[in-house]
């Protein structure tokens, strides 16, 4: 009989994985809330909160004092669940009617934008006898015209809802389109439209008790639109959206912690004689002679084809620049100015290594993109692991 094998955990160092470091997270955590206070802070853990681990990094923003975690669907909030975690969780997407019960079970926290949902919320708390009623959210379209209610529709749902037992009316949100943008003025336009229909409702006699409209982004630029709550995704990590949101934050004093690295190993150390050609298509040729280093990542991992010719990396410390095409497993980089390099040797594609750093925000301007799609790109092969 065949013996099990071992964890992945129980092997020995990995050909990529990303360090994730918890304490950034609560170090992140407890700035931001200091700096919006009094507003609260949410934790956005959508996407596996942001490629990193959703149940590890909430557990994290919670400990730090988050009042609350948002997700995008339903399934990203049963998996919280699931893993025992409490609190509010609210669901910013859609979910389907037929996931009324299992939503109304886990005690989820829904944005209620059509009819058939609300009813099917109502039928599932009836059938379960919940002795308190289930609170949703309402979403406006103020301009970013995605998942969302147009004013009379608002005023149409407020009146359905309410007429329907066991449900709540608890909160009112928006998203803005451009917080990250050094003008803030069609912020404050949503704002605007925001507040016009929140007067709306209340003159028709319904409140909710939490407001939110501000992202990472958005808490910093335009501090008048932070409301009840913040929902805070990129942030939570360490990052800025744009140069103009991280210049805000350091002219307010606000200095957050990155808290991922992506580290590999050199695998293959040898000699690319000149006039010869690296990777797929033959896009580098070698002039001289060069030093060349083999790392095993890929685009399969989250390490983008984008980066051909253009991405660099960190070996003890030194930049080493991607010679040819990413491909899909493995990359080449260039360390002929590189002294006592040896197969094994670390190599750091995202974060710090001695005084040097590739950020994840300068990997974004070599893609093109924005630090949202490199975070959430990370590959399943990744290996993720905690610190703190």
């Amino acid at each position: 009989m065949a013996l099990p094998l071992p964890t992945l955990n129980e092997l020995g160092t990995p050909r990529l994985w990303a360090e994730i470091d918890l304490e950034a997270i609560k170090y992140n955590v407890r700035v931001l809330r200091r700096y919006i206070a009094p507003s609260q802070f949410t934790a956005v853990v959508k996407a596996n909160a942001y490629g990193l681990g959703a149940v590890p990094i909430a557990k994290a923003a919670l400990e730090a004092g988050a009042s609350g975690l948002a997700v995008a669907s339903f399934e990203e909030g049963h998996e919280l669940r699931r893993a025992g975690i409490g609190g509010r969780i609210l669901v910013l997407g859609y979910v389907s009617p037929d996931l009324a019960g299992a939503a109304v079970e886990a005690e989820l926290t829904l944005t209620v934008n059509t009819p058939d949902l609300a009813q099917a919320l109502s039928r599932a708390v009836q059938n379960r006898r919940r002795t308190f009623p289930l609170p949703v959210h309402l979403k406006l379209d103020t301009g970013l015209h995605r998942y969302g209610l147009e004013p009379d529709q608002a005023l149409e749902m407020c009146k359905i809802i309410s007429g329907l037992p066991g449900l709540a009316l608890q909160g009112l949100y928006t998203h803005f389109a451009s917080g990250d943008e050094a003008d803030p003025s069609f912020v404050l336009e949503q704002k605007r439209r925001f507040d016009h229909t929140r007067d709306l409702l209340e003159a028709n006699g319904f409140y909710f008790p939490q407001q939110h409209l501000s992202n990472s982004a958005s808490a910093i630029t335009v501090k008048e639109a932070r409301s009840d709550f913040v929902r805070f995704g990129l942030a939570l990590h360490g990052y800025h959206a744009t140069p103009e949101v991280e210049a805000e934050a350091r002219k307010a004093g606000l200095f957050l912690k990155p808290a991922l690295t992506v580290k590999s190993t050199v695998v293959r150390l040898s000699t690319l004689p000149a006039g010869e050609t690296v990777g797929y298509n033959r896009t580098y040729k070698a002039s001289e002679p060069r030093q060349v280093a083999l790392i095993p990542v890929g685009y399969a991992d989250g390490y983008r084809r984008s980066l051909s010719n253009k991405g660099q990396v960190l070996i003890n410390g030194k930049r080493a620049p991607v010679l040819g095409r990413v491909s899909m497993d493995q990359i080449v980089v260039d360390v002929t100015d590189h002294q006592g390099l040896q197969e094994g040797d670390e190599v750091v594609l995202i974060g710090a290594q001695g005084d040097d750093a590739v950020s994840l925000e300068e990997v974004a301007a070599w893609c093109d993109t924005i630090t949202h799609e490199i975070l959430t790109g990370l590959g399943r092969r990744v290996k993720r692991v905690y610190l703190g």
